[in-house]
């Protein structure tokens, strides 16, 4: 009679024994980069040669895509000087090459770069300046260069949040909530569904969470999960055709993505188990009646199918890049965190998603017995995941870290420390319910067990023990509903690390990008800042423009009354362009918005050095317009 509960004990000690005994593996890791990113150039960044150089080189962090990576050389930031042959090195496959023309002048060159990374396949872009000086010239300055933006399109910036990073962060997190919600639920009907000898109101439960998992959530998140694989191919597909639109739904392009690489390779392989998955849940849906052998064979297949799709997660992300000897702990890692993430997070999804909406259909007192008698099946697997996690996640982390400093000088690390308060979040809110809600009210219930059934027992007794064990389980219910929200928020915090990886290499000197680059090596511009009035006196603005130098900028505007007072009701445009320069020919218009703290922001790039002047435009609730330009240019 107790074969089939000890065959499901055993099945979830097995669960929790092999995890963390691969767990331990990770207790040896070393360091190692993510992305493709510069690590040195020859010539060198922002060096000055003397010599006419045949060709410029460049080594990155990992394996190169040929099909897609790419670099040009521009004299002056103008006028191209290279071949056009640019090619990843024969013999080395993170050395990029670029023969250069013959008979080159003194100038400053600028050397643009984008890499696709041959194994997790993000695309970035970059670039640097180096000075060749002939005998007997002057040695020219970074003022000499006019850099021409649409040059630099097609690929992201290390760290930088712009529109198609937006874009693949957004379905990199979808891909990843499918995969923790889908595999968790998976685990959850392996090892927490007790077999057909459990009692009849928990089989009834049990049959409803298989129907409403089955209708509802099987095929919808599968299909989210394949479409929102498209989109990271689509986000790709955007970077390495500079942004043209028209080329994104290309299908040589898209062929030559996941054709070329390992990136490639393991997205086809995820999107191949995808659709396995969803040939299977079809069946589920519509077969009708099926014997309790073929649901076991369905549960086991669904489950290996799961751990097949975080194997290709793992493999064609960035642990999938990192070279050499340690690359097995990097991919077992990612790979246990993944679970960890399936068994915790993915499990209290399936709580609030599938469980509780079937168990409030029931009185208070069956919720109550319910969740006493299940919770403590799903224990081992959430304390399992919370373990794995615990290790895997740090020595994961000090996988790519070479210093603890960049845990809070890159944006990587301090997406890292959010993460790190969130899963601290959402192990207090566990501990709340497993330590105090669910004792109390396992207590009550015991209580009332014998009271219920007991003569000597008053009805009002019976009734208050009653509304004490109804308020403590609606209390727990409520947690566990909304519990999971926190794990969203920490699987949100694993797509921006994800997206703010390449601000891991430390930048030195030489590395700084042109367009971050100040206007003279000798000089140091200090924001912009200056306080004017509106022509008609009505309002005072106060202007910063931060760093002030070429590249990606920061205006920030506070507005206030003729007494000082600041102004929120209102809206902020500036009107920026070279001095002289009409509205409508090359002039750019920002729209300034709200930060919450009274003031109003907006980022651009400024590409050209030279004097800039700006008109600033505030508009009032009624439609009045209030001008002022600045009586004082901004050097750059």
């Amino acid at each position: 009679m107790r074969a089939q509960p000890y065959r499901g004990f055993t099945r979830r000690l097995f669960l929790v024994a092999v995890p963390l005994a691969l767990s331990l593996l990770l207790l040896f890791p070393q360091t190692s980069q993510a992305h493709a990113i510069l690590l040195r150039a020859d010539p060198a960044p922002d060096s000055t040669i003397s010599a006419v150089p045949s060709q410029v080189r460049m080594w990155f962090t990992e394996n190169l895509n040929p099909a897609f990576t790419t670099a040009s050389v521009l004299a002056g930031g103008a006028v191209r000087v290279d071949t056009n042959h640019s090619h990843v090195s024969s013999s080395d496959p993170t050395e990029l090459d670029v023969p250069l023309q013959s008979g080159l002048k003194t100038a400053v060159y600028v050397v643009i770069w984008r890499t696709r990374s041959a194994a997790d396949g993000h695309v970035l872009s970059g670039s640097f300046l180096f000075t060749l000086a002939l005998p007997g010239d002057p040695v020219p300055t970074f003022t000499s260069v006019h850099l021409d933006p649409k040059l630099l399109q097609g690929g992201s910036v290390p760290g930088q949040l712009d529109g198609p990073t937006l874009f693949t962060l957004f379905m990199t997190t979808l891909v990843e909530l499918g995969v923790v919600f889908w595999m968790g639920a998976q685990l959850w009907r392996n090892f927490v569904h007790q077999p057909e000898t459990e009692q009849s109101e928990q089989t009834v439960i049990r049959q409803r969470e298989e129907r409403r998992f089955e209708r509802y959530f099987a095929l919808p998140i599968l299909g989210m999960m394949f479409l929102a694989n498209v989109g990271i191919l689509m986000g790709q597909a955007y970077s390495v055709t500079n942004g043209q639109w028209d080329r994104v739904f290309d299908p040589s392009v898209l062929t030559q993505l996941v054709a070329s690489g390992q990136f490639g390779t393991y997205w086809l392989m995820r999107q191949g188990v995808i659709v396995l998955a969803m040939a299977i849940a079809a069946y589920a849906l519509w077969s009708g009646q099926r014997s309790e052998r073929i649901n076991q064979a369905l549960l086991w297949i669904n489950l290996l199918l799961g751990l097949a799709l975080l194997i290709a997660m793992t493999l064609s992300g960035h642990a999938g890049a990192v070279p050499g000897s340690i690359s097995i702990y990097s991919l077992l890692g990612d790979w246990l965190h993944l679970l960890a993430a399936s068994l915790w997070v993915g499990g209290m999804m399936y709580i609030a998603a599938i469980y509780l909406p079937v168990l409030r259909q029931n009185p208070k007192m069956e919720q109550a017995r319910s969740l006493l008698a299940t919770l403590p099946r799903y224990s081992p697997l959430a304390y399992t995941g919370v373990v794995i996690m615990a290790l895997s996640g740090p020595l994961n982390a000090s996988v790519h870290f070479t210093s603890l400093d960049q845990l809070v000088n890159t944006d990587y690390g301090r997406a890292l420390i959010v993460k790190v308060l969130l899963v601290g979040a959402m192990l207090l809110t566990s501990a709340v319910h497993v330590w105090r809600l669910r004792p109390r009210l396992a207590k009550d219930y015991r209580k009332y067990l014998p009271m219920s059934e007991s003569s000597t027992a008053t009805a009002q007794e019976v009734k208050q023990l009653e509304s004490s064990i109804a308020r403590q389980t609606s209390r727990l219910t409520n947690v566990l509903r909304w519990e999971p929200a926190l794990g969203v928020a920490v699987l949100i915090c694993t797509g921006l690390m994800s997206v703010y990886a390449g601000t891991l290499v430390p930048t030195s000197p030489n590395q700084v990008p042109i367009l971050q680059q100040v206007t003279s090596p000798s000089s140091v511009i200090p924001p912009f800042s200056t306080t004017v009035k509106t022509t008609d006196g009505k309002f005072q603005v106060h202007l910063v423009i931060s760093p002030n130098r070429l590249g990606l900028n920061t205006f920030t505007a506070t507005v206030m009354d003729p007494d000082g007072r600041v102004d929120t009701n209102v809206g902020v445009s500036l009107y920026i362009g070279l001095f002289g320069m009409d509205v409508g020919s090359g002039v750019q218009a920002l729209n300034l918005q709200p930060d919450g703290q009274g003031n109003f922001v907006a980022h651009t790039g400024i590409t050209e050095g030279g004097r800039w002047a700006i008109r600033i435009q505030v508009r009032t609730p009624d439609s009045g317009t209030h001008e002022v330009e600045l009586t004082e240019f901004i050097r750059v």
